[in-house]
C-alpha cells in the first residue's frame, strides 16, 4: 500500500530531534544510549552507524498534523510529538519481554541481545528522557507555560492508561471469556489512549478552540480503536514478510483479541468447547494454530474484525470533518485513516 503523506512528510524532523534528544543526555561509557540508539535502528548492535527500518512513527506524526492543520508551529509541537514517540518505544521495549517477542522489524529485540535487566532499565531511560523533551514547550510567556502543563498532564495520563492496558491484556491471556466491552476498555487504554493524546495535545498546540481540540480528541479516540483492531487482525492473519512474525502469532499466546473474541461468541457449541479446550492449555501447538483459524474462518471472523476495523477509522473521518480544515488536510487525514484500517503492516 501507498504510505499517506501525514506519516512522511515530517520524518526527517522528528527523526532530528530523536537524535538530538538522546545524543544531548547520552553519557559516555553507559551503553544504554547505544541500546536506544540500535532501538531506534541508527546503529547495530556493535555501535556502527546504520539505517535500519523502524516504525511508522504515527504518534508524533499525528500531533504535528494536528498542530499544522489548524494553522498552529510544528517547530512549536515537535517536542511534544518527540516525547510521544519516546514513550511509545518504551512501551514497546518492555511489551517485547512480556511478550517474550525475539523480532521487530526484523532485527533482534533488545532483550534478545543484552538481556531483560539492561533492556528494561533501556526502557525506563526513554520515559524519563520523554518528560525532558517537554521542557522547550514552555519559554517565557505565561501562555507558553500553560500549554505546557497541560500537555505533560495529558501525556502522564495517558502513558497511565497505556500501562493499565497493558496489565489488562497480559491478565485477559489466562481468562477463557473476555467479552466485547472489556476488550473495547483494555485497547482504548493499551494502544488508544497514546493516539487520542497524540491528535489531542497537537490540536492543543495548535489552536484555542477547545470545540476544536474535542474534535481532534474524539478522532484520536476512534482512530485508536481502529489501529488496534486492524494490529489483531495482522496478529492472526498478516504476513510474516510484512509483519516479521508467524501467521497465527497472537494465537499462541493466546491473546484474547476481537478475532477470537468474536469466534468463542459465536461459533457453535461444539466449536465453543474446542477453543474454549486449546485456550486452557499451557502451550498452544502448530495443529492447535490451524484448527482455531479453521473454527475462525467457520464463523467469518476475520470480515467481522475488518470491518469493525474501517468502521471506527472511518468514523475518524466524520469528526474531523467537523473541524472545518483546509482540503488539503482533509484529504490528507482521510488517506491516513483510510491506510490504517486496510494495512497490512
Amino acid at each position: 500500500m501507498e504510505i499517506p503523506k501525514v506519516l512522511i512528510k515530517y520524518d526527517e524532523l522528528i527523526k532530528l530531534y530523536l537524535k538530538d534528544i538522546i545524543d544531548s543526555h547520552a553519557v559516555k561509557d553507559i551503553h544504554v544510549y547505544n541500546m536506544l540508539k540500535y532501538c531506534f535502528g541508527w546503529e547495530d548492535k556493535c555501535g556502527n552507524s546504520i539505517n535500519a527500518p523502524t516504525g511508522k512513527g504515527l504518534r508524533p506524526n499525528l500531533c504535528l498534523f494536528a498542530t499544522e492543520s489548524l494553522g498552529g508551529s510544528v517547530k512549536k509541537s515537535i517536542n511534544a510529538a518527540v516525547a510521544l514517540e519516546l514513550i511509545h518505544n518504551f512501551s514497546l521495549i518492555h511489551d517485547e519481554i512480556q511478550d517474550f517477542d525475539e523480532f521487530r522489524h526484523h532485527r533482534p529485540t533488545l532483550w534478545t541481545i543484552w538481556g531483560s535487566s539492561k533492556a528494561l532499565m533501556a526502557g525506563d531511560v526513554l520515559r524519563v528522557i520523554a518528560d525532558k523533551s517537554m521542557e522547550p514547550l514552555v519559554d517565557n510567556r505565561p501562555e507558553d507555560a500553560s500549554i505546557y502543563l497541560k500537555c505533560t498532564k495529558l501525556l502522564s495520563e495517558a502513558c497511565l492508561e497505556m500501562i493499565e492496558g497493558q496489565y489488562l491484556d497480559i491478565t485477559f491471556e489466562k481468562e477463557i471469556s473476555i467479552d466485547l466491552n472489556q476488550y473495547m476498555n483494555m485497547i482504548s487504554k493499551k494502544t488508544g489512549a497514546l493516539i487520542r493524546c497524540s491528535l489531542h495535545i497537537g490540536a492543543l498546540i495548535g489552536t484555542s478552540d477547545k470545540n476544536i481540540v474535542d474534535i481532534f480528541k474524539k478522532a484520536g479516540t476512534d482512530l485508536g480503536y481502529g489501529f488496534q483492531i486492524r494490529d489483531d487482525i495482522l496478529g492472526i492473519w498478516g504476513a510474516e514478510e510484512h509483519t516479521g512474525k508467524p501467521v497465527g502469532t497472537d494465537i499462541k499466546r493466546k491473546k484474547k483479541s476481537i478475532p477470537i473474541i468474536h469466534a468463542l461468541n459465536t461459533a457453535s457449541l461444539e466449536y465453543r468447547k474446542v477453543l474454549n479446550d486449546i485456550f486452557a492449555k499451557k502451550e498452544v501447538s502448530d495443529d492447535d494454530v490451524d484448527t482455531v483459524l479453521n473454527i475462525m474462518d467457520n464463523t467469518k471472523s476475520l470480515k467481522y474484525s475488518e470491518d469493525l476495523a474501517k468502521k471506527y477509522c472511518y468514523n475518524s473521518i466524520d469528526h474531523i470533518q467537523a473541524a472545518n480544515l483546509s482540503e488539503e488536510s482533509m484529504n490528507e487525514f482521510i488517506s491516513l485513516s483510510k491506510f490504517l484500517a486496510l494495512r497490512d503492516f
